[in-house]
């Protein structure tokens, strides 16, 4: 029963939404079945329903994971993931660790194509809103010849300390969409603390 609560709430988080029918086509489970396990998962405050119309007739639901749900989903992956991390690292060692982070950091890059050609505050400001929609939080300030990129929200935060290597896929990410050479200032390892980034004007 709870496999299936949990196959349900991790399918809510790659489909953002879904009724009945589709969860219950996805999952391969008989729709009252499905609808059993949402009143459940509604009632632990993980998920919500909102009427939607289609066509002529009764709206039906569509259910969605709240921020509670988020969080649930967010833990079980970020057990998964530190044991990967672990495993690779004792098994190829931490520069292979790193090598691949870095690689994974830059393919990543490749989805978004900033403009060189914008001034730098258009430049800077873009770059800032590409990674609010990836989880980030980051805002930026020019001292001197530097720029400083400060990101205070990691997606990766709660993996920093066990794995600071994962820092190098951020630094990875962040130079290859801007196209600079960034220096990590301060951050790597302390899951509290925010990161400061840097690169020369």
């Amino acid at each position: 029963m709870k496999n299936n609560r949990a196959l349900i709430l991790k399918t809510l988080a790659l489909t953002r939404q879904a009724t009945v029918n589709k969860l219950a086509d996805q999952l391969d489970i008989n729709p009252i079945t499905v609808r059993h396990h949402l009143l459940i998962l509604e009632d632990q405050g993980l998920i919500k329903a909102i009427e939607r119309r289609h066509g002529v007739g009764r709206p039906h639901l569509v259910y969605y994971l709240t921020n509670q749900g988020q969080e649930e989903i967010s833990l079980s992956y970020l057990h998964l993931t530190d044991k990967l991390l672990s495993s690779i690292g004792q098994n190829y060692g931490n520069e292979a660790l790193v090598n691949l982070l870095q690689r994974i950091g830059t393919d990543e890059a490749l989805a978004h194509n900033l403009s060189p050609d914008s001034n730098h505050t258009e430049f800077m400001d873009n770059f800032c809103e590409i990674l609010s929609e990836r989880g980030y939080q980051v805002d930026w300030e020019i001292r001197k010849n530097r720029v400083f990129i400060r990101n205070a929200s990691c997606p990766f935060s709660q993996l920093k300390q066990s794995h600071p290597e994962i820092c190098s896929l951020d630094l990875a990410y962040f130079s290859a969409i801007l196209r600079k050479d960034l220096r990590l200032e301060s951050g790597n390892g302390h899951p509290d603390s925010s990161c400061l980034y840097s690169y020369e004007v």
